[in-house]
């Protein structure tokens, strides 16, 4: 049994995709409430998550 801090990001591969999304769509200029289509510009931001960053993330946190 591992204990955590109460808020750990470092340990939470989903902040890192969460920050990746948010790089991808400050890089190309949008925002998903300025956006004429914001689905398609978070399924773009989506897309740039590929499975070697998504298994980096995990190594990284420690699983």
């Amino acid at each position: 049994l591992l204990f955590l801090l109460p808020y750990s990001p470092d340990l939470n591969p989903i902040e890192e995709s969460f920050s990746a999304l948010k790089a991808h769509l400050r890089l190309h200029n949008q925002t998903i409430r300025n956006a004429a289509d914001p689905i398609s510009a978070l399924t773009q931001a989506c897309a740039c998550i590929t499975a070697e960053k998504a298994q980096a993330w995990f190594i990284h946190a420690g699983y």
